[in-house]
């Protein structure tokens, strides 16, 4: 967003936000938003779920609104921010689970409250305000403000999340991850592993080694890895283990060759459903590596930019020392890394109790209970 979009749009906002004030509250509206898939997964989709059981007296409202990058889109982009203006002005709860450009622009009013529950289950690469590279204008200006609440995994990311976030540590909550809960319910792995089988049927019945990486760079230029040689590691692994890509959903992946691999995946998927089917995770820098900690199962970091990633946008993890998982440089260190397919027990729960230590299976309920009052039905 160049500073006159900004300028203009947040005029418009404002103007809106103000008219709006004036409209009736609805206390029991839940708007859950995002800006990041068209559809509703992750943080959003759990809390959603446990709103549905516990309060179904909640009114829910859906906004999934994509940010989009040409003249086009970006008008109607605005045309739907204006509709989230509307709800961020008149509704009793607001849950976000990233940047989103009605609550930032300006203050809401007291009848509303702004929950942040920021898409990432830990604190791994550094973001929003507090990434190493500062942030240019305009978001310097707007980006992460006016949050009243922001909801963690556990205390480890609390300060970074203040930081990131700009948001008072004391309103930083370790009420867990709602998305985590998942891994806890065998109904829900059950179910997830067979919406996977259904679309993916080339997985049953083999070892399922899952690359999911990252991007690179950010906004309009952000960009996929190129890191890994998929053929050569497709032609090392034998017949019964199975290769899948998916790449991140924000992120055009037109420039990352699909050869090699047995299934690509939609990238807006539910990463969450594919852990689940997944027996080895390659990754680099995605905060997949949280969640799929709780399932115990081998992780490849595949990070030979470490150095590069570690000066933009940085790190809260020092990856040579405080990180799970076999840490290679290149294709040949991840074909040995799944081939071995080795876990380090403690070292699974050391990571786990000091990142996730609020993800219990109960983190939904508990953030209904928090912010909605404890109603069970």
């Amino acid at each position: 967003m160049t500073r006159l979009e900004f300028r203009l749009s947040s005029a418009v906002l404002r103007l809106f936000g103000w008219l709006f004030s004036w409209l009736p509250k609805h206390p029991e509206r839940v708007a859950l938003v995002t800006a990041r898939t068209p559809t509703l997964e992750g943080n959003l989709r759990a809390v959603h779920d446990a709103i549905r059981a516990r309060r179904p007296e909640a009114e829910i409202v859906l906004l999934l609104d994509p940010y989009g990058y040409g003249p086009w889109s970006k008008v109607r982009y605005l045309g739907r921010m204006i509709r989230g203006m509307y709800h961020v002005r008149t509704a009793g709860l607001v849950v976000v689970d990233n940047a989103y450009l009605p609550v930032h622009v300006a203050a809401h009013g007291p009848g509303t409250t702004v929950v942040q529950v920021w898409h990432a289950a830990g604190a791994l690469k550094r973001f929003g305000a507090d990434a190493t590279t500062p942030l240019a204008e305009p978001e310097r200006t707007f980006l992460h403000r006016h949050y009243d609440w922001v909801v963690t995994a556990g205390d480890a990311s609390r300060e970074p999340w203040s930081a990131a976030l700009r948001t008072p540590v004391e309103r930083v909550l370790p009420l867990g991850t709602p998305r985590t809960d998942a891994f806890f319910d065998q109904a829900a792995m059950g179910a997830a592993r067979a919406r996977v089988l259904g679309a993916y049927p080339a997985l049953a019945g083999r070892r399922v080694v899952l690359y999911a990486p990252t991007f690179r760079g950010r906004g309009k230029a952000k960009r996929p890895t190129l890191a890994l040689d998929a053929v050569r590691l497709r032609a090392a692994l034998p017949p019964d283990q199975v290769l899948v890509l998916k790449t991140h959903p924000n992120l055009d992946a037109g420039p990352m060759s699909t050869a090699g691999y047995d299934v690509v995946v939609d990238p807006v998927a539910e990463i969450n459903d594919l852990l689940v089917v997944a027996d080895v995770l390659v990754t680099d820098y995605s905060s997949s590596i949280f969640e799929y900690a709780l399932l115990g199962r081998p992780i490849v970091l595949l990070v030979g930019d470490l150095a590069e990633y570690e000066a933009d946008p940085g790190l809260y993890l020092d990856y040579r020392t405080d990180m799970i998982g076999a840490r290679v440089a290149d294709t040949d260190g991840v074909i040995d890394a799944v081939l071995r397919g080795t876990v380090d027990p403690a070292s699974y729960g050391a990571f786990i109790a000091r990142h996730l230590g609020a993800c219990d299976g109960h983190a939904s309920d508990r953030f209904v209970a928090h912010f909605l009052g404890d109603r069970p039905t």
